[in-house]
């Protein structure tokens, strides 16, 4: 078992050690290109417009979108002006749930404080939550989707409490619809590639007036949900609080 375990510390290392590098090589090339996120954004579209598996493609950058941490945001409202409305829902959200899978599967592999089971916390607080996670992992899950928090942050920490698969997949195919709903909608809103490529513009050449009505309804309905969800966070929070409170006494 020693000798497993020094395996794996081994394997995180060097791959820690790629990705830190590969991460730093990047850092320095978007550098010394002078590029901002909205030009990176523009090279991304263009190539992937112009691509004969534009689908392939934007799927496969968004799978792998967490190496580099670039805003989820940007491929999904990219995928509603790539390929419209319904087909961009579709694709944004295979490509959506392909990356919060290797989020996920990053921290697992990354995390270390775990005995030989694999079931260690040392902070009862964490070991609270993550009891929490375990026994209403799905609700949970689909709570904090639906709640606009940050969507690395729900990968990574998923992964790293160890939320099981199953309950983890289920609730970020649900719980990210709202927001994802939105994102698309505004890119089949927006004339994406006068965005990315001009600084001035008039209103009519940047907005289709009907999808932008549709967009701000489901903007309306996914606040109403994350207004909801944001109570059932609160009441999962003082669920964990009494837990913890409980378990220290």
């Amino acid at each position: 078992m020693n000798a497993t375990r020094r395996h794996r510390r081994h394997l995180r290392l060097i791959f820690g050690l790629i990705w830190v590098l590969v991460l730093i090589g990047l850092g320095l090339w978007v550098w010394h290109q002078g590029l901002t996120v909205r030009e990176i954004m523009r090279l991304v579209y263009d190539y992937v417009v112009n691509n004969p598996i534009a689908p392939i493609v934007y799927i496969i950058i968004y799978a792998l979108r967490p190496l580099t941490f670039f805003p989820a945001m940007w491929l999904t409202i990219a995928g509603g002006s790539l390929f419209g409305f319904f087909p961009g829902l579709i694709f944004a959200l295979l490509g959506e749930n392909a990356s919060a899978q290797t989020a996920y599967l990053l921290a697992r592999f990354f995390r270390t404080d775990v005995d030989g089971d694999g079931h260690s916390d040392r902070n009862p607080r964490i070991a609270a939550f993550r009891r929490l996670l375990v026994e209403q992992a799905f609700p949970t899950v689909l709570v904090l989707r639906a709640s606009f928090l940050p969507f690395d942050l729900v990968n990574y920490s998923c992964g790293l409490l160890r939320v099981p698969w199953l309950s983890y997949t289920a609730g970020s195919v649900i719980g990210m619809l709202p927001p994802m709903v939105t994102f698309v909608s505004f890119g089949a809103t927006v004339n994406l590639p006068k965005l990315l490529k001009r600084n001035s513009f008039s209103p009519e050449q940047l907005i289709d007036s009907t999808q932008l009505m549709i967009s701000a309804g489901l903007l309306v309905a996914s606040a109403i949900i994350a207004y909801l969800a944001y109570r059932r966070r609160k009441a999962l929070a003082a669920r964990a609080e009494a837990a913890t409170t409980q378990d220290t006494n």
